[in-house]
Protein backbone atom coordinates (compact mmCIF):
# COMPACT_ATOMS: atom_id res chain seq x y z
CA UNK A 1 0.00 0.00 0.00
CA UNK A 2 1.33 3.22 -0.82
CA UNK A 3 0.06 6.39 1.79
CA UNK A 4 -0.39 9.70 0.79
CA UNK A 5 -1.26 12.33 3.86
CA UNK A 6 -4.27 10.66 5.65
CA UNK A 7 -5.12 8.90 2.14
CA UNK A 8 -4.10 5.38 1.96
CA UNK A 9 -3.94 3.94 -1.77
CA UNK A 10 -4.42 -0.15 -2.42
CA UNK A 11 -1.48 -0.24 -5.15
CA UNK A 12 1.45 2.20 -5.98
CA UNK A 13 0.93 1.72 -9.63
CA UNK A 14 -0.88 5.42 -10.44
CA UNK A 15 -2.70 6.42 -13.49
CA UNK A 16 -0.83 9.66 -15.16
CA UNK A 17 -2.63 12.78 -15.74
CA UNK A 18 -2.55 12.62 -19.59
CA UNK A 19 -3.77 15.94 -21.66
CA UNK A 20 -6.33 14.28 -23.98
CA UNK A 21 -6.16 10.44 -22.30
CA UNK A 22 -7.30 10.21 -18.88
CA UNK A 23 -11.09 10.84 -19.35
CA UNK A 24 -13.97 9.14 -16.73
CA UNK A 25 -14.14 5.97 -19.26
CA UNK A 26 -10.88 5.50 -19.74
CA UNK A 27 -10.04 5.96 -16.12
CA UNK A 28 -12.32 3.46 -15.10
CA UNK A 29 -11.65 0.86 -17.93
CA UNK A 30 -8.11 1.17 -16.28
CA UNK A 31 -9.68 0.36 -13.08
CA UNK A 32 -11.77 -2.49 -13.72
CA UNK A 33 -9.13 -4.35 -15.30
CA UNK A 34 -7.35 -4.06 -11.72
CA UNK A 35 -4.27 -2.48 -10.28
CA UNK A 36 -4.96 1.17 -10.09
CA UNK A 37 -4.08 2.51 -6.64
CA UNK A 38 -4.87 6.36 -7.74
CA UNK A 39 -6.06 7.55 -11.18
CA UNK A 40 -5.65 11.47 -12.28
CA UNK A 41 -7.97 13.87 -14.39
CA UNK A 42 -6.74 15.84 -17.41
CA UNK A 43 -4.94 18.63 -16.65
CA UNK A 44 -7.54 21.07 -15.37
CA UNK A 45 -7.20 25.16 -16.24
CA UNK A 46 -8.20 26.80 -13.42
CA UNK A 47 -10.25 29.71 -14.73
CA UNK A 48 -12.42 27.10 -17.10
CA UNK A 49 -12.99 25.03 -13.98
CA UNK A 50 -14.38 28.46 -11.61
CA UNK A 51 -16.13 29.22 -15.17
CA UNK A 52 -17.85 25.77 -15.31
CA UNK A 53 -16.93 25.69 -18.79
CA UNK A 54 -17.99 22.78 -20.42
CA UNK A 55 -15.05 21.43 -21.65
CA UNK A 56 -13.38 21.71 -18.16
CA UNK A 57 -16.27 19.99 -16.73
CA UNK A 58 -16.11 17.21 -19.07
CA UNK A 59 -12.40 16.91 -17.91
CA UNK A 60 -13.46 16.93 -14.60
CA UNK A 61 -16.46 14.43 -14.69
CA UNK A 62 -16.68 11.55 -12.09
CA UNK A 63 -18.50 9.03 -10.77
CA UNK A 64 -18.66 6.87 -7.83
CA UNK A 65 -16.90 3.95 -9.19
CA UNK A 66 -13.99 6.50 -10.18
CA UNK A 67 -12.03 6.50 -6.56
CA UNK A 68 -9.68 7.75 -5.24
CA UNK A 69 -9.38 10.46 -7.56
CA UNK A 70 -6.51 12.90 -8.44
CA UNK A 71 -7.84 16.38 -9.81
CA UNK A 72 -4.64 18.13 -10.74
CA UNK A 73 -4.88 21.76 -11.86
CA UNK A 74 -2.72 24.38 -13.29
CA UNK A 75 -1.72 27.72 -13.21
CA UNK A 76 0.61 29.97 -11.79
CA UNK A 77 1.05 32.40 -8.64
CA UNK A 78 -1.37 35.31 -9.79
CA UNK A 79 -4.54 32.35 -10.98
CA UNK A 80 -6.90 31.16 -8.22
CA UNK A 81 -5.20 27.79 -7.27
CA UNK A 82 -6.72 27.24 -4.08
CA UNK A 83 -10.34 27.88 -5.10
CA UNK A 84 -9.92 25.61 -7.58
CA UNK A 85 -8.48 22.75 -5.43
CA UNK A 86 -11.51 23.64 -2.86
CA UNK A 87 -13.84 23.13 -6.19
CA UNK A 88 -11.96 19.97 -7.05
CA UNK A 89 -12.86 18.62 -3.03
CA UNK A 90 -16.03 19.56 -3.82
CA UNK A 91 -16.57 17.45 -6.93
CA UNK A 92 -14.86 14.32 -5.57
CA UNK A 93 -11.27 14.79 -5.50
CA UNK A 94 -9.22 12.85 -3.02
CA UNK A 95 -6.01 14.35 -3.98
CA UNK A 96 -5.65 17.49 -5.39
CA UNK A 97 -2.29 17.94 -7.17
CA UNK A 98 -0.11 21.14 -8.44
CA UNK A 99 1.31 20.82 -11.97
CA UNK A 100 4.66 21.61 -12.23
CA UNK A 101 5.91 19.43 -15.33
CA UNK A 102 3.92 19.63 -18.66
CA UNK A 103 6.31 20.86 -20.73
CA UNK A 104 3.99 21.88 -23.51
CA UNK A 105 3.80 25.41 -24.81
CA UNK A 106 0.42 26.74 -24.26
CA UNK A 107 1.08 25.76 -20.30
CA UNK A 108 4.41 25.59 -19.50
CA UNK A 109 5.02 29.51 -21.28
CA UNK A 110 2.17 31.00 -20.17
CA UNK A 111 0.45 29.37 -17.41
CA UNK A 112 2.18 27.48 -15.48
CA UNK A 113 3.38 23.51 -15.62
CA UNK A 114 7.00 23.36 -16.12
CA UNK A 115 6.96 26.93 -15.80
CA UNK A 116 7.00 26.64 -12.01
CA UNK A 117 10.41 25.24 -12.17
CA UNK A 118 11.91 28.58 -12.88
CA UNK A 119 10.91 30.77 -9.72
CA UNK A 120 11.46 28.21 -6.38
CA UNK A 121 10.31 30.69 -4.04
CA UNK A 122 7.10 32.02 -5.75
CA UNK A 123 5.88 28.22 -6.76
CA UNK A 124 7.01 27.06 -2.74
CA UNK A 125 4.49 30.18 -1.60
CA UNK A 126 2.22 28.96 -4.26
CA UNK A 127 2.01 25.26 -2.53
CA UNK A 128 2.31 26.86 0.65
CA UNK A 129 -1.19 28.83 0.08
CA UNK A 130 -2.45 25.66 -1.66
CA UNK A 131 -1.61 23.40 1.48
CA UNK A 132 -3.48 26.32 3.76
CA UNK A 133 -6.39 26.52 1.98
CA UNK A 134 -7.31 23.21 1.46
CA UNK A 135 -6.31 20.24 3.85
CA UNK A 136 -6.83 21.88 6.95
CA UNK A 137 -10.28 22.29 6.05
CA UNK A 138 -10.99 19.24 4.17
CA UNK A 139 -8.47 16.66 4.87
CA UNK A 140 -7.61 16.52 1.27
CA UNK A 141 -3.97 16.08 0.91
CA UNK A 142 -2.26 18.47 -1.50
CA UNK A 143 0.73 16.59 -4.10
CA UNK A 144 2.86 18.17 -6.52
CA UNK A 145 3.77 16.45 -10.07
CA UNK A 146 7.58 18.05 -10.76
CA UNK A 147 10.55 17.21 -13.65
CA UNK A 148 14.16 17.80 -12.64
CA UNK A 149 14.11 21.23 -14.01
CA UNK A 150 13.79 23.24 -17.09
CA UNK A 151 17.23 22.16 -19.05
CA UNK A 152 20.32 21.03 -17.52
CA UNK A 153 21.62 24.40 -16.33
CA UNK A 154 18.12 24.56 -14.03
CA UNK A 155 18.05 21.42 -12.14
CA UNK A 156 16.03 22.07 -9.23
CA UNK A 157 13.97 19.11 -8.36
CA UNK A 158 15.64 18.05 -5.43
CA UNK A 159 15.72 21.27 -3.82
CA UNK A 160 12.04 21.96 -4.98
CA UNK A 161 10.69 18.98 -3.51
CA UNK A 162 12.70 19.35 -0.41
CA UNK A 163 11.00 22.73 0.17
CA UNK A 164 7.52 21.71 -1.06
CA UNK A 165 7.67 19.14 2.06
CA UNK A 166 8.43 21.30 4.36
CA UNK A 167 5.49 23.80 3.27
CA UNK A 168 3.25 20.55 3.42
CA UNK A 169 3.23 19.37 0.18
CA UNK A 170 2.17 15.36 0.80
CA UNK A 171 4.03 13.82 -1.99
CA UNK A 172 5.90 14.49 -4.99
CA UNK A 173 5.98 12.54 -8.23
CA UNK A 174 8.61 13.58 -10.43
CA UNK A 175 9.24 12.70 -14.22
CA UNK A 176 12.84 12.06 -14.62
CA UNK A 177 13.20 14.24 -17.51
CA UNK A 178 13.64 18.05 -18.03
CA UNK A 179 11.37 20.57 -19.43
CA UNK A 180 13.66 21.06 -22.26
CA UNK A 181 13.52 17.31 -22.88
CA UNK A 182 10.28 16.92 -23.35
CA UNK A 183 9.73 13.18 -23.89
CA UNK A 184 12.68 12.55 -25.66
CA UNK A 185 15.71 10.76 -24.53
CA UNK A 186 15.55 7.82 -21.86
CA UNK A 187 14.09 8.76 -18.69
CA UNK A 188 16.96 9.75 -15.80
CA UNK A 189 16.69 7.37 -12.75
CA UNK A 190 19.73 8.65 -11.08
CA UNK A 191 17.84 12.10 -10.87
CA UNK A 192 14.64 10.64 -9.62
CA UNK A 193 16.91 9.05 -6.94
CA UNK A 194 18.28 12.24 -6.47
CA UNK A 195 14.85 14.05 -5.63
CA UNK A 196 14.08 11.11 -3.14
CA UNK A 197 16.97 11.19 -1.23
CA UNK A 198 16.14 14.69 -1.00
CA UNK A 199 12.59 14.65 0.92
CA UNK A 200 12.56 13.43 4.90
CA UNK A 201 9.47 11.35 4.69
CA UNK A 202 6.68 12.05 1.83
CA UNK A 203 6.14 9.31 -0.87
CA UNK A 204 8.04 10.19 -3.80
CA UNK A 205 6.35 8.60 -7.30
CA UNK A 206 8.67 7.59 -10.41
CA UNK A 207 7.73 8.52 -13.97
CA UNK A 208 8.66 8.11 -17.18
CA UNK A 209 9.21 5.26 -20.04
CA UNK A 210 7.29 2.73 -17.51
CA UNK A 211 5.74 0.49 -20.35
CA UNK A 212 6.10 -2.90 -18.65
CA UNK A 213 6.54 -4.48 -14.77
CA UNK A 214 9.94 -5.13 -14.72
CA UNK A 215 10.43 -1.20 -16.37
CA UNK A 216 8.45 -0.38 -12.85
CA UNK A 217 10.27 -2.72 -10.88
CA UNK A 218 13.81 -1.64 -12.30
CA UNK A 219 12.94 2.28 -11.29
CA UNK A 220 11.73 1.37 -7.74
CA UNK A 221 15.23 -0.67 -7.43
CA UNK A 222 17.19 1.76 -8.72
CA UNK A 223 15.73 5.06 -7.09
CA UNK A 224 13.93 3.89 -3.79
CA UNK A 225 10.64 5.59 -5.10
CA UNK A 226 7.65 4.22 -3.04
CA UNK A 227 5.40 3.79 -6.41
CA UNK A 228 5.62 4.52 -10.26
CA UNK A 229 2.79 6.83 -12.17
CA UNK A 230 2.38 5.26 -15.81
CA UNK A 231 1.23 7.40 -18.57
CA UNK A 232 1.87 6.79 -22.31
CA UNK A 233 2.86 2.86 -21.10
CA UNK A 234 -1.10 2.62 -20.37
CA UNK A 235 -2.55 3.84 -23.78
CA UNK A 236 -3.73 0.93 -25.53
CA UNK A 237 -2.48 -1.71 -22.73
CA UNK A 238 -4.78 -0.67 -20.23
CA UNK A 239 -4.25 -3.76 -18.12
CA UNK A 240 -0.48 -2.92 -17.59
CA UNK A 241 -1.71 -1.59 -14.01
CA UNK A 242 -2.31 -4.90 -12.52
CA UNK A 243 0.86 -6.48 -14.01
CA UNK A 244 2.81 -3.94 -12.52
CA UNK A 245 1.15 -4.34 -8.86
CA UNK A 246 1.64 -8.00 -9.25
CA UNK A 247 5.00 -7.74 -10.36
CA UNK A 248 5.88 -5.00 -7.43
CA UNK A 249 4.00 -7.28 -4.73
CA UNK A 250 6.00 -10.29 -5.52
CA UNK A 251 2.81 -12.23 -7.23
CA UNK A 252 2.92 -13.97 -10.66
CA UNK A 253 2.46 -11.40 -13.51
CA UNK A 254 -1.23 -12.26 -15.25
CA UNK A 255 -1.08 -13.67 -18.98
CA UNK A 256 -1.73 -10.69 -21.67
CA UNK A 257 -5.38 -10.79 -22.87
CA UNK A 258 -6.25 -13.40 -25.11
CA UNK A 259 -7.26 -12.05 -28.51
CA UNK A 260 -10.97 -12.50 -27.46
CA UNK A 261 -10.44 -10.71 -24.23
CA UNK A 262 -8.32 -7.70 -26.05
CA UNK A 263 -11.49 -7.31 -28.21
CA UNK A 264 -13.93 -7.13 -25.09
CA UNK A 265 -11.27 -4.68 -23.19
CA UNK A 266 -11.76 -2.46 -26.57
CA UNK A 267 -16.08 -2.75 -26.63
CA UNK A 268 -15.99 -2.37 -22.95
CA UNK A 269 -14.01 1.16 -23.80
CA UNK A 270 -16.43 1.82 -26.22
CA UNK A 271 -19.38 1.48 -24.13
CA UNK A 272 -17.92 3.05 -21.56
CA UNK A 273 -17.24 5.92 -23.27
CA UNK A 274 -21.29 5.29 -24.84
CA UNK A 275 -22.31 6.18 -21.08
CA UNK A 276 -20.58 8.64 -19.66
CA UNK A 277 -19.95 10.69 -23.59
CA UNK A 278 -21.58 10.21 -26.81
CA UNK A 279 -20.90 8.48 -29.72
CA UNK A 280 -18.90 11.45 -31.06
CA UNK A 281 -16.65 10.21 -28.43
CA UNK A 282 -16.48 6.61 -29.57
CA UNK A 283 -15.49 7.87 -33.18
CA UNK A 284 -12.61 10.48 -31.67
CA UNK A 285 -11.23 8.03 -29.27
CA UNK A 286 -11.31 4.60 -30.58
CA UNK A 287 -10.20 6.01 -33.86
CA UNK A 288 -7.32 7.71 -33.05
CA UNK A 289 -6.23 4.78 -30.24
CA UNK A 290 -6.92 1.73 -31.92
CA UNK A 291 -3.22 1.82 -34.08
CA UNK A 292 -1.93 1.19 -30.30
CA UNK A 293 -4.53 -1.18 -29.31
CA UNK A 294 -3.36 -3.38 -32.23
CA UNK A 295 0.24 -2.77 -31.73
CA UNK A 296 1.87 -6.42 -31.55
CA UNK A 297 -1.20 -8.15 -32.46
CA UNK A 298 -1.12 -10.07 -35.43
CA UNK A 299 -3.38 -10.00 -38.24
CA UNK A 300 -5.78 -7.10 -37.33
CA UNK A 301 -5.16 -4.80 -40.35
CA UNK A 302 -8.74 -5.30 -41.14
CA UNK A 303 -9.73 -4.41 -37.76
CA UNK A 304 -7.90 -0.91 -37.82
CA UNK A 305 -8.95 -0.02 -41.36
CA UNK A 306 -12.58 -0.49 -40.25
CA UNK A 307 -12.36 1.38 -37.12
CA UNK A 308 -10.53 4.29 -39.12
CA UNK A 309 -13.59 4.76 -41.54
CA UNK A 310 -16.48 3.91 -39.17
CA UNK A 311 -19.72 6.25 -39.17
CA UNK A 312 -21.24 5.07 -36.13
CA UNK A 313 -20.11 3.24 -32.67
CA UNK A 314 -21.96 0.11 -34.09
CA UNK A 315 -19.77 -0.12 -36.53
CA UNK A 316 -16.84 -0.38 -34.84
CA UNK A 317 -18.67 -2.94 -32.64
CA UNK A 318 -19.60 -4.52 -35.65
CA UNK A 319 -15.63 -4.73 -36.79
CA UNK A 320 -14.78 -5.79 -33.27
CA UNK A 321 -16.85 -9.19 -33.93
CA UNK A 322 -16.26 -9.67 -36.97
CA UNK A 323 -12.38 -10.02 -36.00
CA UNK A 324 -13.06 -12.42 -33.28
CA UNK A 325 -15.50 -14.42 -34.97
CA UNK A 326 -13.17 -17.66 -36.14
CA UNK A 327 -12.99 -18.19 -39.55
CA UNK A 328 -14.59 -21.08 -41.32
CA UNK A 329 -13.13 -23.91 -41.58
CA UNK A 330 -11.12 -24.92 -45.02
CA UNK A 331 -13.25 -27.13 -47.84
CA UNK A 332 -9.44 -29.12 -46.63
CA UNK A 333 -9.86 -29.40 -43.29
CA UNK A 334 -14.14 -30.31 -43.90
CA UNK A 335 -12.69 -32.90 -46.13
CA UNK A 336 -10.10 -33.85 -43.51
Amino acid sequence: MLHIGPKTLQSKVLLAPMAGHCDLPFRLLCRQLGGVGLASTDLLNVHSLLRGSPKAMKLAATCADDNPLCMQVYGNSADPLPEAGLWAVDHGASIVDINMGCPVDKVAKKHGGSLLLCDVEDTVRLAERMVETITPRTGVPVTAKIRLGWDDDRIVGPDLARRLEQVGIAAITVHGRTTEQFFKGTVRLGGIREVVEAVDAIPVIGNGDIRCAEDAAQMMAMTGCDGVMVARGALGRPWIFREIDARLSGQPIPDPPSRLEWLGIIERHLDLILEYQDERAVLHRLRNGISRYAKGMHGVKRLKDSVRVATCADDIRSALRMVGTPSPPTSQAVMA
